[in-house]
């Protein structure tokens, strides 16, 4: 059923002959992947660095077959471990961003903007930080997107 419902998007993305275009495409649902993961574990409770972390971990496995093999066209296993060492890289990038974020004062100004205009915050009991985390996660999704897709292209899949 799955691979029925896989058939016709990755037909599509093979007649894209820009790897940078197919890894935007495959990023998106790569991207929705990590992001949920993570909004999912800081909801749950888990501090900042562990939820991106297991998130990471989790998407970096997904994200392994997808980038492979539909962006890069290899379904070698053999290049796992230098993929996962971009990952760590970015890892590392990721939670100082978010740390930076978290110390900037952005968090505490969409608080106050919340309260001001919308009240959704206290409105569904919602935590400023979690909130906060979510928002500056989808601030630096897309750069960092960018940031990885060069070093997979660079260090992990390049041409021989």
């Amino acid at each position: 059923m799955l691979k029925k419902l896989l058939k016709i998007p990755v037909e599509l993305l093979w007649k894209i002959d820009n790897k940078f275009i197919r890894f935007l495409f495959v990023g998106v649902l790569n991207t929705i992947v990590g992001y949920l993961l993570f909004v999912f574990f800081i909801w749950t409770g888990l501090p900042r660095t562990v939820a991106l972390f297991v998130s990471y971990v989790l998407g970096v496995c997904w994200n392994y077959k997808t980038t492979g093999y539909m962006v890069f066209e290899n379904r070698s296993n053999s290049l796992i471990l230098k993929f996962f060492a971009v990952y760590a890289v970015m890892y590392v990038v990721n939670a100082v961003e978010l740390h930076l974020l978290a110390n900037s004062g952005l968090y505490q100004i969409i608080a106050d903007f919340d309260m001001q205009n919308f009240g959704i915050i206290d409105k569904f009991s919602l935590s400023e930080r979690k909130v906060g985390d979510a928002i500056g996660q989808a601030i630096v999704v897309l750069p960092n997107a960018i940031v990885t897709f060069l070093l997979n292209k660079t260090f992990v899949f390049k041409n021989k």
